[in-house]
Parts: C-alpha cells; sequence; structure tokens
C-alpha cells in the first residue's frame, strides 16, 4: 500500500500527529523540520513551546487561528487544507483515536473539528494561539468574540453604544433612549441571536404555561391560604431590634439624620435640598425665556425642575437582606422588587426542632425556620423620555408577603426569558421565581397580585408549584435555560436539570427526576449561571475548591474548560450578553471577566476595597456591573474598553459607600451613614502595587473584617427596558436602597 498524501503544514507542529498513529513513516529530515516550529515571524526552539500554546478552541477556520509561517502561498493552503482532510479520515479509522467537538453553539455547521491524538506521551490538539502574545487588534477580536459576523456585529453595535467617556461607569439616559433610534443591520440587538428565535421563545415558549392542562396542572399544584397580618408579623416578619434605625446622608458637609422604625420608608432626596434650590435658582433665569418660547419643551422642563440632584428610597426591613430580584416583563409604569429577610439565631431557637446538626450547616439541610417572601412596588414617572425615572410622589408598598416553613430563603431568581402579555395575565401575573430554601430543596412559585388593591396581602404558601430535592444533598444555586428549563447546583458537586412543563401529574407529591444529573466538580458548588440568550447550554460554575468551569450540557464530558484556579473558592457570577462573558472575582479582590471564547484566560477589569460580597445580575440593556464588598462600598464598572482594547485605561464609579455602627446599650439606635458624591477614577490593576501598597502593614499582608451590618449582602439591576436604569442594594443592617442610577 501507497504511503499517504503528507501535508504541507509538517513545519508547524513540533510533534507529527501522522507519526504517533503509526498511520505513515517518516524520515530524520523530516523530524527535523518539524521541530523548527514557528510561533508568528518568530523562530522558537524546541523546548519553549507547550501545550497551553494550543490549548482550546476558537471555532471557525484553522487557517486564520492556527500559529502559521505568514510565506505559505495560497496554493500551498488549499494543498494543506485539502490533504488534511485526508488525514482526518485516516485518523477517525483508526481504532482508539477519535476526532472531538469544538464547544458546540447556535453556529454548529461552522465549528471546525480537532484532532486529539492520544498516545504514551500525553494529549495534543490544534486550537487558539496564546492570547497573551502580541497579536494585532483583528486578531484579538477574532480569539475574543469569534469569528461569525453576528458575534462581531452585536459587539460593534455594543461598542457604538457603550464606548463613551460619559458611560464608563454607569450607563446614561442618553444612551439607554437610543435604542429605537441607532441604525440596525440585522440580529445586533438581540446580542446576535435571530430576533425571529427571540419572538417564538417568548410567544410559542410559554404556550405551557397558558395551557389549561399543562399550566393549569403546575398552577394547581401550588397551595396557599390567606393569614392574618398579626400572625405574619410574629412569626415570619419578627424584628430583632425593637429600636429605630438611625440613618445619616445627606451631602458630606451637611449631612442630615433620619430614624427609621420596622418597614419605614426615607426620600433621602430631601437631604440635598440645600444644593436642589441652588440649582433651581440657576436654571430659572437661564430657562425661562426658552419656557415661555417653547410650548412643547414646557413638561421636559418642568420635569428638570422638579428633578433633585440625588433621588430615591431606603427601606428599613429589620434584619439581614438575602436576597433581591426585580420582576421582569413589567410594560406597565409600576415595578416590583422581590425581597427576602432572614430571621435572627436567637429567634429560630424558638423553631429548631432537631437539636445541633449532624453535620456541616452548608452540607445539611436545616430545620423547617419560617421565612418570608415580600413583594414591593415601585412606580415610574410617566414622561415623554423613553426611560423612565423614578416617581418620588408615589411612596413604595408592601403589596404580597408569601410566608413559608422551609427554612431560610437563600436564594431567589425570577425566570428572565421575555413573555408576550396575553389576555389571561389577569390577574397581575408577575412570574415564575425560584428559590433555594434551607431545607435543601428548590423550589418555583407563581407569583401573582391584586392589580387593584392597595393593601397588603399575607399568604402561607403550603406547597409549590414545583419542588425536588436531589438525594443525600441539598441545591446551593440556580438559574434558568429557558421558559421551562431550570439548572440547580448541588452541594456534592453535581448539577441537576429539570423541564418543569414536562412533569405528570402523578409526580406532585414525589420528587420529579431530572433529565440531567453529571458530577461536574468535585465539591460544593457556590454558584451557577447560563450563557443565555447567546448560549444558553453552556453554564458557568464555581466551586468550594477554586475552580471556574464552563461546560456544555450537550457533552458535558468532552466540551468542558477552566480557568485559572484560585485558592478560594468564588461566591459570584454572571453573565452579560452585551459583553459576551461572565463576571467573576478572584480571591485578591479583583473583578475578572471571562469570554465565552477564550474562557481559559482571564481579563481583569476591577478592583475593590474589600473582600468582594455580591454582584448584581448583569443586564440585557447595558453592559455596566454592580459589585459590593463587605466594607460597604459598590463600585459600578463598565469594561467594554477594556475587553475590546487591552491597553485601555480602566474606570469605576463608586455608587455609595455604607458604614454602619452597632448599638452600644440594650434596644439602643444603630447608625447607618451612607457616603454619596464620587467621582469615576482610573484604578491601576497591577498586582504588586495592591501587594506593596494597599495591604501591607508593617511588612505583613492583612486583611480587614468589617462588622456584618456594613455588609452589602445583595445587589439588583432593573430587568425591564424602560427602568434599566433602576438599581436596589441590600445591606446586612436591614436597609435596602432603591435608586435610579442613569444618569
Amino acid at each position: 500500500m501507497a504511503a499517504p498524501r503528507r501535508s504541507g503544514r509538517t513545519a508547524r507542529y513540533a510533534d507529527d500527529p501522522l507519526k504517533a498513529a503509526e498511520i505513515s513513516g517518516s524520515s530524520s529530515s523530516e523530524a527535523d523540520v518539524g521541530a523548527n516550529n514557528w510561533k508568528g515571524k518568530r523562530r522558537v526552539s524546541q523546548k519553549d513551546s507547550s501545550d497551553e500554546d494550543f490549548a482550546g478552541v476558537v471555532g471557525h477556520g484553522e487557517e486564520e487561528l492556527m500559529v502559521m509561517d505568514d510565506d505559505h502561498s495560497e496554493d500551498e493552503e488549499d494543498e494543506a487544507a485539502s490533504s488534511n482532510d485526508e488525514e482526518m479520515s485516516l485518523i477517525n479509522s483508526r481504532p482508539g483515536y477519535k476526532a472531538a467537538k469544538s464547544l458546540p453553539s447556535r453556529h454548529a455547521g461552522e465549528a471546525k473539528k480537532v484532532v486529539q491524538v492520544s498516545n504514551s506521551g500525553g494529549m495534543r490538539n490544534r486550537g487558539t494561539p496564546n492570547p497573551t502574545e502580541h497579536v494585532s487588534k483583528s486578531k484579538h477580536l477574532q480569539i475574543t468574540f469569534g469569528t461569525d459576523e453576528r458575534d462581531l456585529t452585536a459587539v460593534i453595535y455594543a461598542r457604538d453604544r457603550w464606548c463613551r467617556g460619559i458611560d464608563a461607569g454607569l450607563p446614561t439616559r442618553m444612551s439607554l433612549n437610543q435604542t429605537e433610534t441607532l441604525p440596525s443591520h440585522g440580529p445586533e440587538k438581540a446580542f446576535g441571536v435571530d430576533p425571529e428565535e427571540i419572538e417564538m421563545e417568548a410567544t410559542q415558549g410559554w404556550d405551557w404555561y397558558y395551557n389549561d392542562q399543562i399550566g393549569g396542572d403546575f398552577r394547581r399544584r401550588q397551595r396557599t391560604e390567606s393569614i392574618q397580618k398579626g400572625e405574619a408579623r410574629r412569626k415570619y416578619l419578627p424584628l430583632q431590634n425593637p429600636g429605630k434605625h438611625k440613618v445619616i446622608i445627606g451631602p458630606v458637609n451637611d449631612q442630615k439624620a433620619y430614624e427609621l422604625g420596622q418597614d419605614d420608608i426615607l426620600n433621602f432626596g430631601d437631604a440635598w435640598d440645600t444644593i436642589n434650590s441652588r440649582i433651581k435658582k440657576d436654571k430659572k433665569s437661564s430657562q425661562h425665556s426658552s419656557t415661555m418660547k417653547k410650548v412643547d419643551g414646557s413638561a421636559s422642563t418642568s420635569e428638570t425642575q422638579e428633578k433633585k440632584v440625588r433621588e430615591g428610597w431606603i427601606l428599613n426591613l429589620g434584619n439581614k437582606v438575602q436576597c433581591l430580584a426585580w420582576a421582569p416583563n413589567q410594560d406597565s409604569l409600576v415595578q416590583y422588587l422581590a425581597v427576602a429577610v432572614v430571621i435572627s439565631e436567637q429567634q429560630k431557637e424558638e423553631f429548631r426542632v432537631s437539636g445541633e446538626l449532624k453535620g456541616a450547616p452548608a452540607f445539611t439541610p436545616s430545620d423547617p425556620y419560617p421565612a418570608a417572601l415580600q413583594i414591593w412596588s415601585f412606580k415610574a414617572r410617566d414622561g415623554e423620555m423613553y426611560t423612565k425615572s423614578l416617581d418620588m410622589a408615589f411612596e413604595p408598598k408592601l403589596r404580597l408577603v408569601l410566608c413559608t416553613d422551609w427554612g431560610d430563603l437563600r436564594r431567589i431568581s425570577w425566570c428572565p426569558v421575555a413573555r408576550t402579555p396575553r389576555e389571561e395575565d389577569e390577574p397581575k401575573r408577575l412570574g415564575l421565581l425560584a428559590g433555594i430554601w434551607g431545607d435543601g430543596s428548590v423550589k418555583i412559585l407563581d407569583v401573582t397580585v391584586d392589580g387593584d388593591s392597595g393593601a397588603t396581602e399575607y399568604y402561607k404558601v403550603t406547597s409549590a408549584a414545583f419542588s425536588c430535592k436531589p438525594p443525600s444533598t441539598v441545591c446551593t444555586c440556580l438559574t434558568w435555560l429557558s421558559p421551562s428549563d431550570i439548572a440547580v447546583g448541588c452541594a456534592n458537586g453535581f448539577v441537576a436539570i429539570w423541564n418543569i412543563a414536562s412533569l405528570p401529574a402523578t409526580e406532585i407529591e414525589s420528587s420529579p427526576v431530572p433529565y440531567f444529573y453529571m458530577q461536574l466538580h468535585s465539591t460544593y458548588i457556590l454558584n451557577i449561571s447560563s450563557a443565555y440568550p447567546q448560549h444558553p447550554h453552556l453554564l458557568g460554575t464555581t466551586s468550594m475548591g477554586g475552580q471556574t468551569r464552563l461546560t456544555s450540557i450537550l457533552d458535558p464530558q468532552k466540551d468542558m474548560v477552566d480557568t485559572v484556579r484560585m485558592r478560594m473558592g468564588s461566591m459570584q457570577m454572571s453573565y452579560s450578553p452585551v459583553l459576551q462573558a461572565f463576571f467573576s472575582h478572584d480571591e485578591n479582590d479583583f473583578v475578572r471577566l471571562l469570554a465565552i471564547r477564550r474562557f481559559y484566560s482571564t481579563i481583569t477589569v476591577a478592583r475593590l476595597p474589600s473582600t468582594v460580597s455580591t454582584l448584581a445580575p448583569c443586564s440585557f440593556w447595558h453592559p455596566s456591573a454592580l459589585l459590593g464588598c463587605t466594607g460597604g462600598t459598590v463600585i459600578a464598572v463598565n469594561p467594554l474598553r477594556r475587553l475590546l482594547h487591552s491597553r485601555e485605561k480602566n474606570w469605576h464609579l463608586i455608587w455609595f459607600t455604607h458604614e454602619w455602627i452597632r448599638n452600644q446599650e440594650e434596644n439602643g439606635v444603630c447608625v447607618s451613614r451612607f457616603l454619596d458624591g464620587h467621582r469615576a477614577e482610573s484604578v491601576g490593576l497591577m498586582r504588586n502595587m495592591v501587594t506593596d501598597r494597599r495591604r501591607l502593614v508593617n511588612g505583613s499582608l492583612i486583611v480587614t473584617i468589617h462588622e456584618e451590618g456594613t455588609h452589602i449582602t445583595t445587589l439588583a439591576w432593573n430587568p425591564n427596558q424602560q427602568c434599566a436604569g433602576w438599581a436596589s442594594a441590600g445591606m446586612g443592617c436591614g436597609l435596602v436602597r432603591v435608586e435610579d442610577l442613569a444618569m
């Protein structure tokens, strides 16, 4: 048998895969040629090359992504490509060798295969070049976002909207209002996804929910009963500190003090009356003539004069705020915020039934402690602009309280998938809310409110619409994949996925079986996030062992990639569809960005002054991220500039800084102080600077431990487009701050 045709790319690899597979013989001279690798235009020796230089797959053509010799002609490239196809078929036909697929995506037909040859010497593959080396800007974009035009046009569209200097920290109202005015040439407004698929998901994807049989059975599984306000307050909403909470807020040189009881509400815009009156006086003389001449601008002028320098609300809920989440798919002026507040350890003693825990609390189901999910309503100002601001004339109201006996409510997540309104949405259906309770189970509630009633409704939930707990473990985190699919991380390192629309009626009382249940980590999963809407089948997970991993549920054993392992696990992870990347952090309080196409390498985008404690789920309408820390600081950062150009300056903006002092006397008053008015700063991200200047005290590296009441425990962006600039922050002392951050 004649020797098969050899590839023209032999000189590009240190080891010939055909030689390792023993398909054809090779002379010593050919081996010497293969030993002389080329990296770009610089010849390197065999000892300088490594498997890391060819790790991973970015799927569009090998001719663009391989590390090649630039002197090859087009004819040689065509000959090499045809020869390579012959090599692929020969290798696939040999027993013991296989062709591994790249990460599956919606561009499945465009992904190229990667040859993997297993021998006694180890595993070698062909993949992307090393992103840390000097590459051109076009090559950098291809490595980061891929070569598909849908991904690249989506990034260009985001660059045109969000790379202005004024958007370096928080989103501006001008940029948010340009959603309908900027030119569009395809699916870039939908992050590269076909708009027809988004529309189909918003309509046909919810047919099961409105179906009388499937959706009716789902809703009938949820059982609630009305309870009295006194019982709910006494058992499910107890007050930890009977005294009032003192809040100090306003300009630094003229702050004012307020006292708040439980469920009291503060309009902190009144603290800036001195500045507001001065600004109104200056505007009155300059805008008087233009207001009289332009009738069509009178409404916007009066609105500008009425709006204060700072506008927002502060709520006192009495105890540590565990969870915050805005209800999606709310097109009206009324917006709803779900809040979960835990009860104290002293209050739990009354409901303890099992005595001492038999295992670690994080791995063991808790006793059936009482918990309450509160739904608060806020109203937007009805104006001419597309992006709405808070209506300070409408005081927030507690609309609904759902009481449970399943332990502390630790995680909540509304289904983020768009839903087209229908006639069946009366009474007001807020959506599906999934949560992780202290008993180790994941439950889904169908939340509805009475749109006409202004009184607070109290209900006790005895049975959820969906409830499940994997055997011999507890659920720790969750994320939505579609209107009917939910993924849950577990304490044993497994990930379970259920389709809640396909559960038969016979499984109402039994625990449903997931269609996906596989171990992705060797230990406790701290957080899980789906790359929805571009790649809902890709799951980003973090574990207590310090691993951060991206896995495809289509083939989790092959399509899996890790990034740099940390010494401590990261509790926070969220996917930004605008940036096509995951947000996370490391043990040194650096915020890192993990692009889908180059997940194996990290991009540092921010640095926090203390330990990162929370991260707001990324918004669908702007690239800004909110991060809170244990020192009480909330930082906003827009990393799009640094993602596109690695040498760009990195800016961050502090939303506010919170300080808390514990009361020294029994039934005393706790004090919180807010510092506002910070300016945007360019922060250096060199790690040696952090070690030398920020944390070294007398030659020792220190970590500051702050009071729990100072911590920023949870953050949330409003997911609705008209209120995309609204943000909320929960603190360990029980305060919730809601403010419109669109500048």
